[in-house]
């Protein structure tokens, strides 16, 4: 056998020894399980109706998934939230007409307008159980026209989780989500998330 044939037998032995060690790399990485879901966690969005224009008079319904593994259920008052409804285009320190809805059991009320920021908050607290993977309404903003005599007013709106059942450490999904990012149509398709 010549030089030239062993090095080509070598280097085919290891192009294959590589490939079959990338193979054992996936296969481990598809045995391992993924991370299991906490127990209680839930998560707020946001839903619109695709007819919705920013500025303009409408209605906007705040929602929160169960994403964990267990039903969850706080006796009232313990499970709530803060939801900003912020100015992001339009005259500052101006405020627009919103009123609110609570649904499920849950109830909303209004904690005020700081014209420093430009936010009318609420918070909505929730007296029912969310079931293992129920997505449910909890409130909605029936918004004014914002056409103010200052000029007019687009909003967006963020939700943070205030009130949580003891186990429930998971915050990355529940702290100040913002609309823009997290607004779907009432049929799942994704929109600005200005109101």
């Amino acid at each position: 056998m010549t030089a030239s044939v062993k090095n080509r037998i070598a280097a085919g032995a290891l192009v294959l020894g590589t490939a079959l060690a990338g193979l054992g790399t996936a296969a481990s990485a598809e045995e391992t399980p993924a991370p299991a879901a906490a127990a209680h966690d839930l998560t707020p969005h946001v839903t619109v109706s695709s007819a919705k224009a920013p500025g303009y008079a409408g209605a906007v319904a705040i929602r929160v998934k169960n994403v964990g593994s267990e039903r969850y259920y706080g006796e009232f008052p313990v499970v709530s939230f803060r939801v900003d409804v912020k100015t992001e285009k339009g005259p500052k320190g101006v405020d627009r007409l919103m009123t609110p809805g609570w649904y499920n059991g849950a109830y909303m009320r209004d904690l005020g307008f700081n014209e420093k920021t430009s936010t009318r908050s609420f918070e909505v607290t929730l007296s029912n159980p969310v079931n293992k993977g129920e997505d449910q309404l909890i409130g909605t903003l029936n918004f004014g026209d914002g056409n103010t005599s200052e000029g007019r007013l687009q909003n967006s709106v963020s939700v943070t989780q205030t009130g949580r059942l003891e186990d429930d450490k998971s915050t990355g999904n529940d702290q100040d989500v913002s609309s823009l990012t997290m607004t779907t149509s009432d049929f799942g398709k994704k929109m600005p998330g200005l109101f």
